[in-house]
């Protein structure tokens, strides 16, 4: 009896985790599954170790020590929904540093097995992550190919999160950058009727101040 209660008390906690993470909240995530791993109610080392690595490269600014903790305990094989979250993770810390040659290592590690991923937010989500970083890296076809996927992979399990509305503002600014301007428009303004139902009104001026960063590179290359 005592023993389910734990597991019980185990999955709430590792569902804020999420919950934390979700939010962009890594340093309250970590302390929540430092309390695990100090409880020993199963917690998992690798779990705990990703999440200490997103700790350190979002909310302490240690990106080299977040990537190198993630190099140390990557699995050589992917196995299963940690493994995949660590691979995941590496693709976004290498796309945030600039490292484009690693930045593909980890996509063509994760990519080709991606079909594996049975939880659809995790699936979208690496999707959504390589599509980003080819857009980083300025690769605005491959970009597109990459966030079609993404939206679709949404759409078909109702995964309707920050990143589905990521991707839109990533395809649309990749319409710009390949010069198909009405269909950027266009899809600008759905994406708007979209933010005023959802009020995300953040997405909105990160996508105006997006659309000024590229006026001024056109102004820039004339």
């Amino acid at each position: 009896m005592g023993s389910n209660k734990a597991n019980d008390n185990t999955v709430i906690m590792i569902q804020t985790i999420f919950d934390h993470i979700n939010n962009f909240e890594y340093a309250e995530a970590f302390f929540v599954s430092s309390e695990i791993m100090e409880r020993n109610e199963q917690g998992d080392q690798l779990f705990h170790e990703w999440v200490k690595s997103l700790t350190e490269f979002f909310t302490c600014n240690k990106k080299y020590e977040a990537i190198s903790l993630l190099e140390r305990i990557k699995p050589d094989v992917i196995e299963n929904e940690i493994h995949f979250r660590i691979i995941n993770s590496l693709v976004d810390f290498y796309r945030e540093v600039g490292d484009k040659e690693n930045f593909l290592k980890y996509k063509n590690k994760i990519y080709p097995e991606i079909g594996k991923v049975k939880n659809a937010e995790l699936k979208h989500k690496i999707v959504y992550n390589i599509a980003n970083g080819f857009y980083t890296f300025e690769d605005y076809k491959k970009t597109l190919r990459y966030i079609e996927e993404s939206i679709a992979i949404a759409r078909e399990n109702n995964v309707f999160n920050i990143f589905y509305s990521l991707c839109f503002m990533v395809k649309i600014m990749c319409l710009f950058y390949l010069d198909e301007t009405e269909k950027a428009e266009n899809l600008k303004s759905v994406f708007e009727s979209y933010i005023e139902i959802t009020g995300n009104l953040k997405h909105k001026e990160y996508l105006e101040k997006a659309i000024i960063r590229y006026h001024e590179r056109k102004e820039d290359y004339k």
